[in-house]
């Protein structure tokens, strides 16, 4: 007698959860937008050109993939984020830093201001110095 009842709760779990599965995978596909299916390819010729948002991400990328060149220096004064990721050592939320710095202080004028930015220490100075300079004057 135990056996048949364990037998017949089994088979109401597994009733359960196969009207379980069924409810979800309905929630699923109603909630599914209906121009694409779940795992549809669209396939496009290579003659496409890019969208325009593709084309001026492209574009950054190729700008910040762009090493320095021998003798070349970034303006700490005057660049954009995109510039200062070229800096040794220099990520993209590490730019966001200094730029937000600058526009909330002002300009840096020299490595002993910069050094002010949160995270800038003597270490990150001494290796940026062959790469920056800085066209503004503190006042």
């Amino acid at each position: 007698m135990c056996y048949r009842r364990r037998a017949m709760d089994d088979r109401r779990a597994a009733l359960l959860l196969a009207i379980l599965a069924l409810a979800g995978a309905g929630v699923r596909f109603a909630l599914a937008p209906t121009a694409v299916a779940p795992g549809d390819v669209h396939l496009v010729s290579a003659d496409t050109p890019p969208a325009g948002g593709l084309r001026d991400a492209a574009r950054t990328a190729a700008r910040l993939a762009r090493p320095l060149l021998p003798g070349e220096r970034v303006d700490l004064d005057r660049a954009d984020v995109t510039e200062i990721t070229r800096l040794p050592r220099i990520g993209p939320a590490f730019a966001h830093r200094i730029v937000a710095w600058r526009e909330q202080h002002g300009l840096f004028g020299g490595l002993a201001r910069f050094d002010s930015v949160p995270g800038v220490g003597p270490k990150l100075v001494e290796a940026l110095r062959p790469y920056v300079l800085f066209s503004g004057v503190v006042q």
